[in-house]
């Protein structure tokens, strides 16, 4: 019997003291690396004089060059001009780029209508990065200290255990840069920072958010009583969050949406929806974050069915919890007729119950989920323009179009994607960490392996994986519906109780089933169903974790803190009794010994090394390269770093052999001219240069920068002072006229191919937006 000193020590523990360290290491796992990682594609010289560059001057990675963007007046409107005679439309100038042209622009700041635009409509995202920058001085101050401090005190955890990177921090904290002895400008977090830092908030808030919901799934009787069975229930409840909460703060896939900026609206959907599940949650703020969620990310469209079910998981588990409460007071006050009609009732009318109590919510979310769609086919932006889909990045998306596939084929090939996006989610890395996995990273499944010269009949063993998972889910569907079997009693009235029991367990282990699989059905857009613009992405992956933690978490509860049933806690206290405790005591040490070795060999670590690679475009492409070798766009954008976009690694030997290695892939990538006629110009081959612009002006994913540099490069050659003599001159006008005759025979035919496409394409399309 614990003591009442016991007791509040223990619920002091339980409910503030391991919260508080889980939301912060929920945030140290990503502050560290996100303030001290190796920026190696900074200038040494820059480095020494600047500890701290990723808080006051971190470099964006990727799309993050499109949220930080001066251009982008979405999120960054332009300055306002100080009124003078001679500038009257300085206030018109901002009336042209109101924050509310995010309602009618695409994430990427096209209108919506634009043929260019992906028809990413996520106006909510798009307002969280314009509203949210830290303010002028005290919000960049207190961001940029607080990164400091996690930086330092992760420093020092990392020397504690023989893992740190050299070097003091003695007064780091207190320091800006040596160049100018730590003045007041040093201490203020950069706008990326600032973003980055909400990114992590974000996240910390769901690890909060998703512990809530676990301890609403699993729920127990009351805690407060001295019953062994209650008190051995609500040590597994609150196991179970604890382990969630870990589980899911340190799972490496979230890494993507956390520490790139530009992935914010995944979680931040991911954030708006769970906030809901709460069956107690009011209708008002159900509408209010449901219509928010929707319009941070196409994806909360498909996690609408795990909330539902979920949200109808946890009310049946209360009311069934109700039911047996009050059959337990009832029972020593009924009579037999009584009994006899207990004994007609099964399970069922206790989930009608509460099909009929959530039936608003149902309907609410149904109507949200209706107008939401209704709009975006009224406004044509249910389908990404197939033009704009690259086989760079979704390799997979028209082999049946262009009757390369089978439909059996598409099948086997993106049920084996889909099987990766499932191990991802359970933190099985299959293929490996990369950014990018696109064209030839994951080879395509082939019914016929040549062998020697022939062709034989050869199973690929990747599609053991989907075969595997699809078995194991099949034992677990048997499982739920049929459960662990007990012989009834043999007294009718007790046969009776354990019947209902059985049958209410039976259904409340199946609506856990679906509510597992309804977060795994998250992952519906990269299923090969419906036309996307993405392959492989770990972004898409985080909502169906949502899932696997608490399916995780609730399992390693069970392993550690033991059943719930009245048995075992008997058990427990006659073990107790026989001297067998110590041997309890040091089997659960094990197991969490185990769990907490999980978490950080495995989980943690991954996590950390990831988002650190996420700091800096050499760590990034290197850790692409590695996994994927025979990425188009990952040699591509590490050619650039070689040819002059990191000037310490010039070596534009090394960068030609990337747009080789590029091209050698895919002869069809187009956007390799570019990067050709730019290194070609700076090894002053001039000829060359000329004949990979055109190439990069034909290509429309290079057109615009091609233009630019056409322009400005005729605009010095044919000029009189640039062009040499008159000889030179006339030489480079014929060049000049035939590239231009060249050019415009091809956008002729480029322009009658589309007119015969148009004819030919139907009016429909499929159901979801670049994601």
């Amino acid at each position: 019997m614990m003591s009442s000193k016991q007791r509040q020590r223990s619920t002091i523990i339980t409910s503030i003291l391991l919260p508080f360290l889980i939301h912060i290491l929920s945030m140290a796992v990503y502050l560290h690396p996100l303030t001290t990682s190796p920026t190696p594609s900074e200038p040494p010289i820059i480095l020494k004089n600047n500890r701290w560059i990723l808080i006051t001057d971190p470099k964006p990675q990727l799309d993050e060059l499109h949220v930080m963007s001066k251009e982008n007046h979405d999120i960054t409107p332009p300055k306002k001009k100080k009124p003078t005679t001679n500038n009257k439309d300085s206030e018109t100038l901002q009336q042209q780029h109101s924050w509310m042209d995010a309602w009618s622009n695409d994430y990427w700041g096209r209108p919506l209508n634009s043929p260019s635009s992906h028809k990413s409509w996520r106006p909510i995202s798009v307002w969280s990065f314009r509203f949210i920058k830290g303010g002028r001085y005290w919000g960049r101050w207190a961001v940029g200290w607080v990164g400091r401090l996690f930086g330092v005190l992760g420093n020092a955890v990392e020397r504690l255990l023989g893992r740190g990177r050299g070097g003091g921090d003695n007064g780091l904290l207190f320091q800006g840069s040596s160049s100018s002895s730590g003045s007041g400008r040093e201490v203020l977090a950069n706008e990326l920072f600032i973003h980055r830092f909400v990114n992590v908030l974000i996240h910390a808030a769901i690890v909060q958010i998703i512990g809530a919901v676990s301890m609403l799934l699993f729920q127990s009787s009351s805690c407060d009583d001295d019953d062994d069975n209650n008190k051995n229930n609500c040590l597994l409840q609150q196991t179970t969050k604890i382990i969630t909460q870990l589980l899911f703060a340190l799972h490496p896939v979230h890494v993507e949406a956390v520490a790139n900026v530009a992935n914010r609206p995944h979680i931040l959907a991911l954030l708006f929806n769970s906030a809901i599940i709460d069956p107690q949650f009011p209708l008002v703020g159900v509408t209010m974050l449901a219509m928010m969620g929707l319009l941070s990310a196409e994806t909360a469209l498909f996690q609408f069915p795990a909330v539902v079910l979920t949200m109808t998981a946890i009310r049946y588990r209360e009311l069934v919890l109700l039911s047996r409460q009050q059959r337990a007071t009832k029972q020593q006050h009924k009579t037999e007729e009584e009994d006899d009609e207990e004994s007609e009732q099964s399970a069922t009318p206790i989930l009608v119950q509460t099909i009929n109590s959530l039936i608003p919510r149902y309907t609410l979310l149904i109507f949200l989920a209706t107008l939401y769609l209704f709009f975006r086919s009224y406004n044509d932006t249910l389908s990404i323009p197939t033009g704009l889909i690259r086989p760079a990045e979704n390799p997979f998306y028209d082999k049946l179009d262009k009757h390369q596939w089978s439909i059996w084929r598409r099948i086997m090939n993106y049920s084996y994607i889909l099987s990766l996006h499932v191990m991802k989610a359970f933190g099985v890395e299959i293929v490996g960490f990369s950014h990018e996995y696109g064209f030839d990273c994951i080879p395509e499944l082939q019914p016929l392996i040549r062998v020697d010269g022939g062709s034989v009949r050869m199973l690929d063993l990747r599609l053991l994986l989907p075969v595997a998972l699809v078995a194991v889910f099949g034992g677990i569907c048997i499982w739920c519906w049929y459960g662990s079997w007990k012989i009834p009693s043999s007294k009718q009235e007790q046969c009776n109780r354990q019947m209902k029991q059985y049958n209410e367990d039976r259904i409340q282990r199946v609506l856990l089933l679906l509510v597992f699989s309804a977060w795994m059905a998250t992952l519906f857009p990269i299923s090969g169903i419906i036309k996307v613009g993405t392959f492989v992405a770990d972004r898409l992956v985080v909502a169906s974790t949502f899932g696997t933690c608490i399916l995780a978490g609730r399992l390693f509860a069970l392993w550690i803190a033991g059943g719930d049933d009245k048995e075992k806690a008997k058990k427990g206290h006659d073990n107790a009794a026989n001297n067998g405790n110590r041997d309890n005591q040091l089997t659960t040490g094990f197991k969490v010994a185990f769990l907490f070795l999980l978490c950080t060999t495995h989980l943690a670590k991954h996590t950390h090394r990831r988002t650190a690679d996420w700091m800096d475009s050499v760590s990034l492409l290197e850790s692409s390269l590695r996994t994927c070798p025979r990425s188009i766009k990952s040699n591509l954008e590490m050619s650039k770093l070689y040819s002059g976009l990191v000037p310490h690694m010039s070596d534009l030997e090394r960068a030609r052999s990337l747009i080789k290695t590029a091209q050698t892939i895919d002869p069809t990538y187009c956007d390799v001219y570019q990067q050709h006629a730019h290194v070609y110009f700076q090894e002053q081959k001039y000829l060359l240069f000329e004949e990979h612009s055109v190439e990069a002006l034909l290509c429309p994913f290079t057109m615009g920068q091609a233009m630019t540099n056409w322009n400005k490069y005729w605009k010095v050659v044919l000029s009189a002072n640039g062009g040499g003599s008159s000889k030179n001159r006339e030489a480079s006008t014929k060049r000049y006229t035939q590239y231009m005759e060249r050019i415009e025979k091809e956008i002729a035919k480029a322009a009658k191919e589309d007119e015969r496409k148009k004819a030919q394409d139907s009016s429909g399309g499929y159901v979801v937006d670049e994601l």
